[in-house]
């Protein structure tokens, strides 16, 4: 991880997104909870929170940042809430499920502190030049 990377993404900063490792067969993402990050139940993980850090995970792995720029975009996701989400800490693992020349499929697990699998998801990412 550079601190190119996390500087350049300006919106994973403002969440406290971290980008724990990246490479060609996918990408580890955390995020520190703060209280702003949960939903009206007070302690429990707003679910936007939950995919945010799953689709982090899932671009960053499809296809790895070349200077800390994005070389992916989401073309589709979705996810599977298995379980209400709480703590101080959530850990998206992403890997490749199929990688074309343009398209890439992915897979990213999301785990509370505790190593409880809160959320599974899928998603369809395209790459793209960084380059206008």
């Amino acid at each position: 991880m550079t601190m190119i990377q996390q500087s350049l993404n300006r919106f994973n900063q403002l969440l406290g997104i971290r980008i724990e490792r990246e490479d060609e067969t996918g990408c580890v993402a955390t995020i520190e909870i703060r209280p702003e990050h949960w939903n009206s139940i007070e302690g429990v993980i707003h679910g936007g929170i939950t995919s945010t850090v799953a689709d982090v995970a899932m671009g960053f792995g499809a296809a790895p940042h070349v200077d800390g720029v994005q070389q992916s975009v989401t073309v589709e996701s979705k996810i599977h809430y298995l379980s209400p989400a709480r703590g101080k800490r959530l850990t998206a693992k992403s890997n490749v499920l199929k990688s074309g020349r343009k398209i890439i499929v992915m897979e990213a697990k999301v785990f509370d502190e505790g190593g409880k699998m809160i959320a599974v998801a899928t998603g369809t990412y395209a790459r793209v030049s960084s380059k206008a």
